[in-house]
């Protein structure tokens, strides 16, 4: 059997720098980040070992295109929180800092915990995640100008930000259209998203940012795994007789937290499970902003069972 060789790829735009441990020491190699640069990487690669393991940090667009070429060529790929990272250099007392000594930390990362296998997500995905992105960025559009309209006294500047306004929201609308088609397209993808729906809470925007962002359920074993993903699990700050608050970890994905964050301000209104949860923590004293937390992972729990087990969502079984 084949010794692993675990290579950390630290990802930049126009680059690649390359690091893996051989017999004694590390040894580094650079690649472009293009279409060229990844076939000779891949090349490479093979001619290193039988048994790659490749492992980067979260760069959005540019990471999950390299994940995405090498997995579809059969090499084992991992893509990891760059915090995570981050903490593991503190661990190793790491003073300094480059591109070169970047790769070489994500190597000894994956080496140390192995961390879980990417998988990639279908070009539907893909195409509802960039188009959710578009939406987001209008709205934020919308309310820009919709506050600088309250400050405008101009007549000429008032009615072309209005003309803006309902230009922007016309084109929310449309493409709000295609993300619904987008999904009814994908059988396993509307099968999610009324299953995502049942809940109460969960609207369709949120549905689409998990589907966007979830390639596969099956790759958490527990709903904790969901959380902590999302970055909605406890972290406590706690010394000796020292007690600090507990937060949540925010180690996740942003955007899926703050839509998960947006459903669980409706969910604790209208879901009669976390309504009724919400409101034990507020009778045992907890704050406001930590109540939301506590209902922002039960929530993450449920969508969990819902996505895992394939059936609606059940008060009676909650």
């Amino acid at each position: 059997m084949s010794k692993t060789m675990f290579v950390g790829v630290d990802v930049a735009k126009d680059k690649l720098d390359v690091a893996w441990r051989g017999d004694v020491n590390y040894s580094h190699q650079q690649f472009d980040n293009n279409l060229e640069g990844f076939n000779t990487f891949l090349v490479w690669l093979n001619q290193q070992t039988a048994c790659p393991w490749v492992c980067m940090e979260a760069t959005g667009h540019y990471s999950e295109l390299l994940a995405d070429y090498l997995t579809e060529h059969g090499i084992k790929v991992s893509i990891i929180n760059p915090l995570q990272i981050k903490q593991f250099a503190r661990s190793k007392l790491t003073r300094n800092k480059n591109d070169i000594l970047d790769a070489r930390v994500i190597a000894q990362y994956a080496q140390a915990s192995q961390p879980r296998i990417f998988q990639p997500r279908s070009q539907n995905q893909k195409e509802l995640k960039d188009l959710i992105k578009l939406v987001d960025t209008l709205k934020a559009q919308v309310i820009q100008l919709k506050n600088q309209l309250h400050s405008t006294q101009g007549e000429i500047a008032k009615q072309s930000i209005k003309s803006l306004i309902k230009a922007l929201e016309v084109k929310i609308i449309e493409l709000e259209k295609q993300l619904a088609e987008l999904v009814d397209t994908e059988q396993h993808l509307s099968t999610r998203f009324a299953l995502l729906l049942s809940i109460k809470g969960v609207g369709k925007l949120t549905a689409y940012k998990i589907l966007s962002q979830t390639p596969d359920i099956g790759i958490y074993q527990k709903a904790k795994q969901f959380a902590a993903a999302i970055g909605v699990t406890p972290q406590q700050n706690q010394s000796g007789k020292f007690q600090g608050k507990t937060t949540i970890s925010r180690l996740g994905d942003a955007r899926l937290r703050k839509a998960l964050y947006m459903a669980a301000l409706v969910a604790k209104r209208y879901n009669p499970i976390l309504k009724s949860f919400a409101e034990r923590l507020k009778q045992r004293g907890k704050a406001p902003k930590a109540i939301i937390c506590a209902v922002m992972r039960k929530l993450a729990h449920i969508i969990f069972g819902v996505l895992k087990h394939q059936k609606p969502f059940d008060s009676a079984l909650a």
